[in-house]
């Protein structure tokens, strides 16, 4: 495992990890509040000053990743942590964490691993999401090129937000929408170092709730 840079984001700066030379490290998890990533995590976290915790640099994420279709792909495969975030001034182990996996298509397969509690439904551009009030996952295909399209075909790729920072908080429908978007953009960054050649989320993201997967999907369908 390839752990942990801690960087210090501040408004209108670009990150910095500990160690300056670990360029491929800031590739992934660099969310300076001049991009559309780090303006979406600021608006979620409601910090201009943030830290983040860096797990894996964009080479392991995208070995990670590839390795994982290797995998028995009946069932979802383990997820790769990359990035966690909090504000700068938080204490605690409470984090913004971003992961990533594979899950089957079948619904019903991805059922094992459901999100608890009552659920949001989005279309974001085509992309499923489902959120509760700490965790938002989205779903899309990712089509792999070479020896790995095959397997690719079998399943979708699945971003993954939990944010611990807001257990025992009202929750904000306007913050899970907020975490949905930083969330598509986070997958976005990953399906453009996987190389998925259906390149699924180049359009910037526009969240539309829906009140039940159904009627998500039948959006979807249109």
């Amino acid at each position: 495992m390839a752990l942990t840079a801690i960087a210090l984001l501040s408004l209108g700066a670009s990150a910095c990890t500990a160690d300056d030379k670990a360029a491929p490290e800031k590739e992934f998890c660099d969310v300076p509040a001049s991009s559309a990533e780090g303006e979406a995590v600021r608006d979620v976290l409601k910090a201009d000053e943030l830290k983040s915790t860096v797990f894996a640099p964009t080479s392991d994420l995208v070995e990670g990743m590839q390795e994982r279709l290797g995998e028995d792909l009946s069932t979802p495969t383990s997820s790769q942590t990359t990035c966690s975030f909090a504000p700068r001034n938080t204490f605690g182990s409470k984090r913004l964490r971003i992961e990533f996996s594979w899950v089957p298509q079948d619904t019903e397969a991805r059922d094992v691993d459901k999100l608890p509690g009552k659920l949001s439904h989005y279309d974001v551009n085509g992309a499923t999401v489902e959120a509760n009030d700490l965790v938002s996952r989205l779903t899309v295909p990712c089509r792999m090129p070479g020896d790995l399209k095959k397997p690719s075909q079998k399943v979708l790729l699945q971003g993954q937000a939990s944010n611990t920072l807001l257990n025992g908080t009202d929750v904000q429908q306007k913050t899970v929408d907020q975490q949905v978007t930083f969330l598509y953009l986070m997958t976005r960054r990953v399906s453009d170092a996987l190389g998925c050649t259906n390149a699924p989320l180049a359009k910037a993201p526009v969240v539309k709730p829906y009140g039940s997967a159904s009627e998500a999907a039948a959006a979807q369908a249109k």
